[in-house]
């Protein structure tokens, strides 16, 4: 009798991980491995603009898509070094565009920057043309690249992925000028590896997938080397690679990634070891949430989800146990998961290159949320078993703060749309091209709201994008972060958001777009509450005046717009989780 195909496909990627994830991939083995298809993996079109052979890269890239569980469609046009984007208004519209380029010919004949106006130039036509994210990559110098992450970076939607310091890293070559007549790039055969890891594993899956939010861990040889009930506290080994492991998992947490723990252990013993060693770089507060026991791990793993307040495709599970792997999957189809191998330091390899949970930046935000979620255990037990009043909210020292089109805020407001999944009613997933133009149009407004309370700055938490529409306001995209939800704050975030827009005067009803998301319940049943019935997939109309009569709560302080919000993103190259693992 056959395994089910969930458990034959888990078993295979965790076979696999060794070749994906060494330092120098063999080329040959990439292309023969066969890695299983996911049936329900989602699939990404992208517009492949280049004046280089792009080709190459795509057999390469394969074995990496289908281990993170998705799928590009590439549309390669034709060579074109003046980049005129004459195909554009033919084409079906992708997700995203990658500008693929060889820098070599023009720099030999211009100076940086004439060559970084020509490219900005560029950018900024097929950027009015289309509002998908564009991808830029190509070879530059650390002083070239600085300035162009400043020219070319400033506009919405646009990263800049340099491929010089990703070969130097990984120590081969980047250009190979044999190559250049044969193969229609001058990229090194070794520096294609590197870059087709990097796309399909970092760089676009950091613009088309949802992030992960949580890194789930087994104990016992995942962390360290041993068995905590047989060689106790003292007898479990922690070796040099599993403390730069613990060390690096560390790293996550301070960008915001959960860390939880689950385990078959007793918990008395667990707590002990994380209580007496003291070499362990991981304690046991580093866990946002913990599992100990000897219950179903894929029971464990659903629990975790609710107390974090995320969904379970927004996880990845670290075991070394390739069963206990297969057997979470066979339930939970949509964890991603990860085989802790003997080495550790593949292990960190194979997380460091993980789809989706690398970031092109992280900003302050992202670092308060795990804050935040340790915080909501104290708001809770304030709470009881009532609803929030007056005193509540005095007692916490609530206080939002609104902010009317926050131009410099369209990165957080962007990703919040992209990874809000349970308060996010039209689940339009606005990009950051796509809310600056509501941003600039005269008929449509932007307002973000932020959250603060004594406990923790939960940062932006909401986005409301409305456009008028005759009599009424459109609400075309409403998202509340998860961190702001059991505080019954809603109403009065999407009220008070509202009154900030000047497009809200003598409008009769407010419309809200409603879409049924597989995890948006809550949005719904809030939308339910001021409709009087669930809403069907559609447009939904609340009489103005009753959102413009709303005020906040008692004991809730609305705070002043601050000054115009600066840059709190981190730059990727200023990041060291956004380098790949070194081949050392």
């Amino acid at each position: 009798m056959s395994s089910p195909p969930t458990i034959d496909r888990v078993l295979a990627l965790c076979e696999a991980q060794e070749l994906l994830f060494a330092p120098r991939p063999a080329r040959l083995a990439l292309t023969q491995a066969e890695l299983p298809t996911d049936p329900q993996a989602p699939a990404r079109r992208i517009r492949v603009w280049r004046n280089h052979a792009f080709e190459p890269l795509i057999e390469l890239m394969t074995p990496y898509l289908r281990f993170g569980r998705w799928t590009a469609d590439f549309d390669i046009g034709d060579y074109d070094d003046s980049l005129m984007f004459a195909e554009l208004p033919t084409l079906r519209p992708p997700d995203l565009h990658l500008l693929w380029l060889d820098n070599t010919r023009l720099l030999s004949k211009l100076a940086l920057a004439d060559w970084l106006d020509w490219l900005s130039g560029r950018v900024r036509a097929l950027r009015q043309a289309d509002a998908a994210p564009i991808l830029i990559a190509t070879w530059l110098a650390p002083e070239q690249e600085a300035q162009a992450r400043e020219r070319l970076l400033a506009q919405p939607g646009v990263q800049l992925a340099n491929l010089q310091p990703l070969c130097e890293q990984a120590g081969v070559p980047l250009l190979d000028t044999r190559n250049a007549s044969w193969a229609g790039s001058p990229l090194s055969r070794l520096a294609q590896l590197q870059a087709a890891r990097a796309l399909a594993c970092h760089w676009l899956p950091a613009l088309l997938l949802p992030p992960l939010k949580a890194i789930a861990l087994d104990l016992d040889h995942t962390l360290y080397r041993g068995v905590l009930g047989e060689d106790g506290v003292r007898g479990v080994e922690l070796s040099d690679a599993h403390r730069a492991l613990q060390q690096r998992l560390l790293q996550w947490r301070e960008r915001g990634i959960f860390l939880a723990l689950v385990s078959r252990n007793e918990a008395v013993d667990v707590r002990q070891l994380f209580d007496e060693r003291q070499d362990f770089p991981l304690r046991w507060a580093h866990f946002s949430a913990t599992e100990i026991g000897w219950g179903d791990k894929s029971e464990a793993l659903a629990r975790i989800a609710q107390q974090l307040r995320i969904g379970l495709d927004a996880m990845v599970y670290v075991d070394d146990n390739a069963g206990e792997l297969a057997q979470v999957a066979s339930h939970h189809p949509q964890i991603r998961t990860l085989w802790a191998h003997a080495d550790a330091a593949q292990t960190q390899a194979a997380l460091d290159l993980c789809p989706a949970l690398w970031r092109w930046a992280v900003s302050d935000d992202d670092r308060k949320r795990v804050q935040d979620a340790q915080a909501q255990a104290e708001r809770a037990a304030l709470q009881g078993q009532g609803e929030p009043d007056a005193e509540y909210y005095r007692s916490l020292q609530v206080s939002l703060e609104l902010r009317l089109d926050p131009a410099a805020d369209l990165q957080r407001l962007a990703d919040l749309c992209v990874k809000t999944n349970q308060f996010n009613l039209a689940m339009r997933r606005f990009n950051g091209a796509e809310l600056q133009q509501h941003l600039q149009a005269p008929d449509s407004a932007v307002v973000s709201v932020r959250l603060a309370d004594r406990l923790s700055d939960s940062g932006t938490i909401a986005v409301l994008v409305a456009q008028r529409n005759g009599p009424a306001l459109d609400v075309l995209e409403l998202c509340i972060s998860c961190r702001a939800l059991g505080r019954r704050l809603e109403d009065s975030i999407v009220a008070l958001a509202l009154q900030q827009m000047p497009q809200l005067a003598d409008c009769e009803s407010v419309r809200f777009r409603v879409e049924h998301g597989p995890r948006n319940q809550p949005a719904r049943e809030w939308l339910a509450r001021w409709l009087g019935q669930a809403p069907e997939p559609g447009w939904h109309a609340v009489p103005a005046e009753r959102l413009r009569a709303h005020r906040a709560p008692d004991g809730v302080t609305l705070l002043a717009p601050a000054l115009p919000a600066t840059s709190t993103v981190s730059a990727t190259c200023q990041d060291p989780l956004h380098e790949l693992p070194s081949s050392s």
